[in-house]
């Protein structure tokens, strides 16, 4: 069964939850790194929120508005900006927020049908994936298995931390 649109707001719920735990402590770390190969905690928030390009609460409004037609993923992109990485932890957690925020005001404009009927092409360009993907399989590939991974990644740099 797939998930509908309530699911969905609970979800994005969680994520913005669990993002904001996982950051809870970490103020005074946000670009440590425990080794120069891995991401610090602002690369992984960002590169969260605003992957696909624009990230996936604007990309859903794209979709739903029928703007979008197709979207492309870059992996390993940490998508910081000069004011990002200026940006103290209230702003991160802020950025956070309105995420979730605006996810979950797109969603409530929509049917669980939309979720199904409303299709997009995505091209995963690292990796040379075309594939089309509906509204819920959009959210469910980023909320549930992308940001999800990140969290743990986050949760990682927690325990090397000792927080």
């Amino acid at each position: 069964m797939t998930t509908d649109k309530k699911e969905h707001i609970d979800i994005v719920h969680k994520v913005k939850n669990d993002l904001l735990a996982v950051l809870e402590g970490m103020d005074y770390c946000l670009d440590w790194k425990e080794d120069p190969s891995k991401w610090s905690a602002r690369e992984l928030v960002y590169h969260s929120l605003d992957t696909p390009p624009g990230g996936i609460h604007n990309l859903a409004k794209r979709i739903i508005s029928e703007e979008a037609t197709e979207y492309e993923i870059w992996s390993n992109l940490t998508n910081l900006t000069p004011e990002r990485i200026a940006y103290d932890i209230s702003q991160v957690k802020s950025d956070i927020e309105e995420f979730a925020s605006d996810l979950i005001e797109s969603l409530g404009r929509i049917s669980d049908e939309d979720l199904e009927n409303k299709k997009v092409m995505m091209h995963q360009m690292t990796r040379g994936v075309n594939e089309e993907r509906t509204l819920g399989e959009v959210l469910e590939r980023s909320l549930k298995v992308h940001i999800r991974e990140h969290l743990i990644q986050l949760q990682a740099l927690r325990e090397a931390l000792a927080i």
